[in-house]
């Protein structure tokens, strides 16, 4: 890390010299590996240990690290509560491989745990950088604008496996890699399921609703880049999350809209909403039969097979949680062919205990509290920086919310993006505080009007 120009220290001058060696391209590759290329391929000789992200991921641990260790004077960047709650979650899942190994594990849960604990420490990695890395509020928009892009292009490959009714993935093989579980298509209904270059349709998901928030919030303050760059991605985003079959996805992009609605004005609300509107009766019109897929979805929720297997499950791992009640069995180890209980935190406590767990807990409200309570509290209504706030918090929530129904830490892409976007929240207060209000958000171009355009 050394040397290279965007760190804390080196902040004034982030990207100046034109330089693209820098914290923000070093996560945006992260994205390329987490985003554009299938999650289920893993280097060959690596085995399960060997997803280009997770390695990218230890390899920007090693450079927080190493950056940590050679510095003289006290890190003042990113947010505090966000970085030691990263590596209380990092500690908490040490502490569990540790235990679970003096315990004795079962062969088959040995790799498992060792994956397990070196994606973890790749997320945690990726997230200590983005807090304490991105040493200006332009750089920082950047990498949101590209995690945007990354988001939009992923929906547009959903869209074309909806329309031609497979994965389109299978012709997609790359030299020395291999795939480390089958990827197919799934249907609901008389349609497919689109999963993008994700593992199945509920991580795709995550992307999708993630995505979604950074994408409306950039159409609607970004305002000096033309109209077609800064909406294509809305409306492919809000497209995949109608076809996609999934109640995920709608639950996810609910809960987006209704954290970042509070922050739009009344002309912004009829325009988004009516927008909304018109794009769903468009869908009614040209592609008979999804909205009665979508209402099915609802009608059954509760009574479907996913639904009961959640709701059965909490006995099972509450009951299985009290055997290692505060530091788990192993974060990984819990294998699928056990029991699969379709809620990530569930998952959690079972794997990480109870510790672990809470760790988790805290790491994404301190996210949202840098994010949605500093925004409101520090930046003035109307504001890009206030409103770049609530999109983040609107796309974490998002995450954390679909966290509940779906084994999300096991898998990949969504685990990147929760870490990747719990970094960019703490560098997000960092950036305000190291600014004294205004400083740190004035090397973005602010539309006229803005408050903080001086």
């Amino acid at each position: 890390m050394a040397g290279l120009k965007e760190y804390p220290s080196a902040a004034p001058a982030a990207g100046s010299n034109g330089t693209s060696r820098d914290v923000t391209t070093f996560l945006s590759v992260y994205l390329l590996l987490t985003l554009a290329l299938p999650s289920y391929l893993t280097i060959t000789a690596l085995g399960s240990l060997g997803r280009p992200s997770t390695l990218w991921g230890l390899l920007g641990l090693s450079w927080w690290a190493f950056e940590r260790l050679r510095r003289t004077t006290r890190l003042n960047a990113g947010s505090s509560a966000v970085r030691w709650a990263l590596l209380g979650f990092l500690a908490a899942v040490l502490i569990s491989y540790a235990v679970s190994n003096l315990q004795g594990i079962p062969p088959n849960e040995s790799s498992p745990a060792d994956s397990g604990l070196l994606r973890t420490a790749g997320w945690v990695g990726i997230g200590l950088l983005a807090n304490d890395g991105i040493g200006s509020a332009e750089r920082w928009l950047v990498l949101v604008r590209r995690m945007t892009l990354l988001g939009g292009l992923a929906a547009l490959l959903g869209l074309a496996q909806f329309v031609a009714g497979q994965s389109l993935l299978e012709w997609l093989t790359l030299p020395g890699f291999s795939a480390d579980s089958a990827h197919s298509a799934s249907t609901r209904g008389d349609f497919i399921r689109p999963s993008g270059l994700a593992t199945q349709p509920l991580e795709y998901a995550v992307v999708l609703s993630m995505a979604l928030p950074l994408a409306l919030t950039l159409a609607l303050t970004d305002k000096h880049r033309n109209q077609a760059a800064r909406w294509w991605p809305v409306l492919a985003l809000a497209l995949a999350t109608i076809l996609s079959g999934s109640k995920s996805a709608f639950i996810g992009a609910a809960v987006g809209i209704v954290i970042l609605v509070p922050a739009w004005s009344g002309a912004v609300r009829i325009r988004v909403l009516g927008g909304l509107a018109v794009l769903l009766g468009i869908v009614y019109v040209t592609v008979p039969g999804v909205a009665g897929t979508a209402r099915g979805m609802f009608q059954s929720m509760g009574n479907d097979s996913s639904s009961l297997s959640r709701t059965d499950s909490y006995g099972v791992a509450i009951e299985i949680a009290t055997r290692n009640l505060f530091f788990g069995r192993g974060f990984g180890t819990f294998l699928p062919r056990y029991r699969i209980f379709d809620n990530g935190y569930l998952t959690a406590l079972v794997e990480v205990g109870l510790v672990g767990l809470m760790l988790l807990v805290l790491l994404l409200l301190c996210a949202v509290w840098n994010t949605l309570g500093a925004g409101y509290r520090l930046f003035p209504a109307g504001s890009q920086a206030r409103e770049l706030g609530a999109g983040l918090a609107a796309s974490i929530l998002a995450g954390a919310v679909l966290l509940a129904f779906f084994d999300g830490l096991n898998f990949s892409v969504s685990a990147a993006l929760l870490f990747l976007s719990v970094g960019l929240a703490g560098a997000y207060r960092g950036l305000h505080r190291s600014g004294e209000r205004r400083g740190s958000w004035t090397g973005i171009r602010l539309p006229d009007g803005d408050p903080l355009r001086e």
